[in-house]
């Protein structure tokens, strides 16, 4: 373990200096105080418009992104874990060493990266506000949004990182595979702990191929020449086939470098990257600044009360800043796993109906309840089509949020959300203005059944229940 600690240190002197541009994304809320800070060295500005392709690494915090990153690029970056990357780090190829090689790749702090103490410095707390953990626990899962929002957009292709496969990472990569449907995706099974070829080949046969979401098939790699790889080394990737596009993921095995398994896995997995990423054909210029604050003006209303003009956004080779006095950020859906990557586009909240007679008004009714959080503004219309009711119940998140004093959020998953049931009703019609009440965040709307004649009424048939409201 000593051998591992002073192997850090020696490798992590002049840390910063390894990056061509580092931009500090460390708060939204810092957007309007000091901006974030953008560091940059040996960078040619007249290589602007330079045709380059974009690989992003992906990952949780301490998974090896920046290991990775050094075993592509040759390059002493900083990595273990005592490091932490700074916001969004790029390596660019301007510099005189890389400056034939059109590929950037950026690093990041990468999911769940704890709160530091020097946030504090930037949050002046107001007299009435929620509690400052609260705000800054907000501020840091929309930050992270952001970034890592960024770079599933703006990249040609993801490097995935995973130790040790979990459902939560399950879930990661086939919710990117689904939503980046034309991007290149590799996955890197990192398994640093591991030293013994023997542990694994068991996660290979007991975890990896009995994965329930992956269907993989194991491939041999042929041309051996090209990846100089020697003959007491791993030559076998893993390949995700889907079906309705052709689509090919392909994943690879790497271990503890200075180990027996690493050092019959890892060379393999890195020369069949480098030679991957090489192949990629349709290449765009790539200004960083001028990228980043153009997609902050685009999803600005989905994170902020208010949407930013590409005015108010200074961008610069030194600092991003927005010229206004404060950001107001938007109560905001998180992933419930903790990914913050990507959330569900449309957002179906929780429901259930069904009938029960008011004995006191000797009437059959029909109720929805309808389980939300915070405030909504709750709509509805009621449409006959094909002996069938259908009920739409439209619902708008209000900005009057209620204060809380608890650190753990749960949030909806949009600010709208819509709804259409459809209710069948044997000799009746329902009316069209329910009773409306709410109660803890659960909404329940109550429709009276009346019949279709004046001679005719609705009876109980006994297989409904009296309910208490």
């Amino acid at each position: 373990m000593q051998k591992q600690i002073d192997k850090e240190k020696e490798y992590n002197k002049n840390k910063d200096s390894y990056y061509n541009m580092n931009i500090q994304i460390y708060s939204m809320n810092q957007l309007a105080k000091s901006g974030w800070k953008v560091e940059s060295r040996n960078i040619n500005p007249e290589n602007k418009a330079k045709q380059v392709a974009i690989i992003s690494v992906l990952g949780n915090k301490n998974s090896g992104k920046s290991f990775i990153l050094h075993l592509l690029t040759d390059k002493p970056i900083p990595n273990g874990y005592s490091v932490t990357t700074k916001g969004l780090s790029l390596i660019i190829p301007d510099d005189d060493k890389n400056k034939d090689d059109n590929l950037i790749l950026i690093d990041t702090a990468g999911t769940d990266s704890p709160l530091l103490s020097d946030i504090l410095k930037e949050e002046n707390q107001e007299e009435n506000e929620n509690p400052i953990i609260e705000n800054i626990l907000k501020d840091r899962q929309i930050t992270d949004y952001f970034i890592q929002k960024f770079i599933l957009e703006k990249s040609d292709i993801f490097i995935c990182i995973i130790d040790n496969l979990t459902l939560t990472e399950q879930k990661f990569i086939n919710r990117i595979i689904k939503y980046y449907k034309h991007k290149k995706i590799f996955i890197v099974h990192n398994l640093k702990t591991f030293i013994k070829r023997k542990q694994v080949e068991d996660y290979i046969k007991d975890i990896l191929l009995q994965s329930l979401t992956f269907d993989l098939e194991k491939e041999e790699y042929n041309d051996l020449t090209e990846l100089k790889i020697g003959e007491e080394q791993n030559v076998y990737y893993y390949k995700q086939k889907y079906k309705e596009n052709d689509r090919i993921i392909i994943h690879l095995i790497m271990s503890n470098q200075d180990s027996e398994a690493g050092k019959y896995y890892n060379n393999f997995a890195i020369s069949y990257l480098n030679t991957q990423l090489r192949q990629v054909k349709e290449k765009k210029p790539f200004d960083v600044i001028k990228n980043l604050t153009d997609f902050l003006v685009s999803i600005s209303g989905e994170i902020l009360n208010t949407k930013l003009e590409p005015k108010s956004i200074t961008g610069t080779e030194n600092v991003i800043k927005v010229n206004i006095d404060k950001l107001e950020l938007k109560d905001f859906s998180i992933d419930i796993l903790g990914n913050n990557i990507i959330k569900d586009t449309v957002f179906t909240p929780k429901y259930r109906y069904g009938f029960f007679v008011d004995k006191d008004k000797k009437e059959k009714k029909l109720f929805i309840e309808i389980e939300l959080f915070a405030k909504w503004k709750i709509n509805q219309k009621i449409e006959l089509k094909d002996s069938n009711f259908i009920i739409t119940i439209e619902g708008e998140k209000s900005l009057d949020i209620p204060k809380r004093k608890y650190i753990s959020y749960n949030y909806t998953q949009s600010n709208k959300f819509n709804l259409e049931i459809k209710i069948g009703i044997d000799k009746g019609f329902l009316k069209e203005e329910p009773e409306h009440k709410e109660e803890n965040g659960l909404h329940i709307l109550i429709y009276s059944i009346k019949s279709k004649s004046k001679e005719e009424k609705i009876v109980d048939d006994g297989s409904d229940q009296e309910m208490d409201f």
